[in-house]
């Protein structure tokens, strides 16, 4: 089943309303700027905008006006655009430490750090098994050669980042009818492919009485063909999906530009959630938490700097001496000069002296950083790397990793949720949208990502397991374990189910575990060489005992 594409066959949206927006984006759409930002450490980050200016590092802070008999009017001028050097220097050394990569990337590798299992039945194919047609397209599933496996972490990102990203399941475009003679392929006929849009591009939505979304308006940039073509303005199209196909605008006219069906019976996109949010349930939200925090970090970093900088480049003051013979401050500046070195000279009648910033300044500035860090981290769920550093009680930091270790389960549950979507989508243009659960039942598609994400290395669970068997507990419980732990060893996390429950049936039917005295009885023995406080049998023979050596 192709799309199939067709040309002014539909009225006009017009400007107005190719251009019109959901109120949810009006309300986020800053939020969602910012946060691209935070992300990347670009726009106010990089040519220094997000520092907030004091009110004199303008250069048109105020404004005066004369009235007519002479007397003048300062003003405060609410909008200042014209920055003073300092600002420009302050903006130039400006530093934006992106602690937001940080945490993403710590997230994100916890949360694949074990590939999800993906597979169609239950048992394990043969390598030489040919390949069913949702194997095949989960190699590449945006038409550019990306394997799931690499795919899904960077969607993640994006939907981490800004809350939600939406895939849109795309289908080729229809082929030209077979001539005489042509051979053709399955894979002449092209594959469905997902295309991504943040919530950035995603303009409008419309909703049945349900809350459902039946309908996205999406903004697509229009790509350059030749280099003749490139703009320094990009320009953009609009495109409506529904339920029963897409239809593409020009974004600035709203003329209709072409149309096509898709036959899925659905909306043929899958939702990516970084985050749900309790209210605003059409959108996600960030699992970086509040942009304007960042905004804030940079700031006092680049104020602690500010103070560093002034501590750094002192003040000298010259006395003037007191007495008619006595320079004036013009005339000692015409000797000296106004900066000797680094030093700024300033003369008065007071003593001679090198004057600096109170060095406590920079240091309250220090713990406001460090505390903002830490509560960033904690809003994020990731541990405080001085957490562990700290007078921190170990059951505190075990809270701490447990409820870091939820968020992963959730964040594994919305990707899960999603390929599973993508995999319905992907039936239904396989075999029809009344036949695809079917086939999917049938198939047995299975789609799992782990639900435990400890970071706690081999030798500490293995300590683990050797305590339980040193305090005596039972069987069952010690059975029970090695059961948990059985996809804990290294290249043993993608086992099919089957090998999972015969391993499992082994663990059962093994000998039941020997209570700590059995145990150390049997080191008693194996040191004694034989059955310790037993009669010997009828003919075995009596090893005499050691004889005691004589002193010499």
């Amino acid at each position: 089943m192709t799309t199939t594409a067709q040309t002014q066959t539909f009225p006009n949206l017009g400007p107005k309303v190719a251009a019109n927006r959901h109120p949810i984006y009006d309300l986020l759409e800053d939020e969602w700027i910012k946060l691209g930002h935070v992300r990347e450490g670009t726009g106010g980050f990089k040519d220094g905008t997000y520092l907030v200016a004091h009110a004199r590092e303008w250069l048109d802070h105020t404004s005066v006006s004369t009235a007519a008999d002479g007397t003048t009017t300062t003003t405060v001028n609410p909008n200042p655009r014209k920055p003073s050097p300092k600002l420009k220097a302050r903006r130039t050394l400006a530093r934006y430490e992106n602690v937001a990569s940080a945490i993403l990337e710590a997230k994100k590798a916890a949360l694949f750090r074990e590939q999800p299992v993906r597979r169609l039945g239950d048992d394990e194919k043969a390598a030489d098994a040919p390949k069913a047609p949702l194997e095949l397209w989960w190699e590449n599933v945006d038409g550019t050669g990306t394997h799931i496996d690499d795919a899904m972490p960077a969607w993640w990102d994006l939907a981490a980042t800004f809350g939600h990203v939406v895939l849109y399941f795309e289908l080729p475009a229809a082929m030209p009818e077979q001539t005489d003679g042509e051979v053709r392929t399955a894979a002449d006929d092209g594959w469905p492919y997902v295309r991504l849009y943040t919530p950035l591009d995603v303009i409008n939505w419309l909703v049945d009485e349900n809350g459902e979304i039946v309908s996205l308006k999406v903004q697509e940039a229009v790509a350059a063909t030749t280099y003749n073509e490139l703009k320094p303005v990009t320009q953009y199209r609009v495109r409506i999906i529904n339920k029963e196909g897409w239809k593409l605008y020009d974004a600035k006219t709203g003329s209709a530009i072409s149309e096509g069906t898709h036959e899925l019976g659905c909306l043929p996109v899958a939702f990516l959630f970084g985050k749900r949010r309790a209210i605003l349930s059409d959108v996600g939200q960030s699992v970086l938490g509040d942009p304007r925090n960042y905004i804030d970090l940079f700031n006092l970093t680049s104020e602690k700097r500010e103070l560093e900088r002034s501590q750094t480049f002192s003040f000298i003051n010259l006395p003037l001496g007191t007495g008619p013979d006595a320079p004036t401050v013009e005339q000692a500046q015409a000797m000296m000069g106004k900066q000797t070195g680094t030093m700024n000279v300033l003369f008065s009648a007071g003593p001679a002296a090198i004057l600096s910033a109170d060095a406590e300044n920079v240091k309250t500035y220090q713990d406001d950083i460090q505390q903002l860090k830490r509560d960033i981290y904690r809003e994020a769920g990731v541990q405080w790397e001085s957490d562990s550093k700290d007078a921190e009680a170990e059951g505190s930091l075990v809270v701490k990793r447990e409820e870091m270790n939820t968020r992963l389960a959730a964040y594994a549950d919305e990707c899960e949720q999603t390929e599973y979507t993508l995999a319905e989508l992907f039936y239904r243009w396989k075999m029809g949208a009344e036949g695809a659960d079917k086939a999917m039942e049938k198939d047995g598609v299975t789609i799992s990502y782990p639900q435990r994400f400890d970071a706690a290395p081999f030798d500490a669970v293995l300590k683990q397991v050797q305590a339980a068997m040193s305090i005596g507990m039972p069987t069952e419980f010690l059975k029970a374990m090695r059961k948990a732990l059985i996809k804990k060893f290294e290249g043993m996390g993608n086992l099919t189910p089957t090998q999972v429950q015969a391993i499992e049936d082994a663990i059962d039917a093994a000998e039941d575990d020997m209570s700590p005295t059995q145990l150390m009885q049997a080191k008693i023995e194996a040191q004694a060489g034989g059955p310790v406080g037993k009669k010997p049998k009828p003919g075995e023979k009596k090893e005499p005992p050691m004889k005691k050596p004589e002193a010499a």
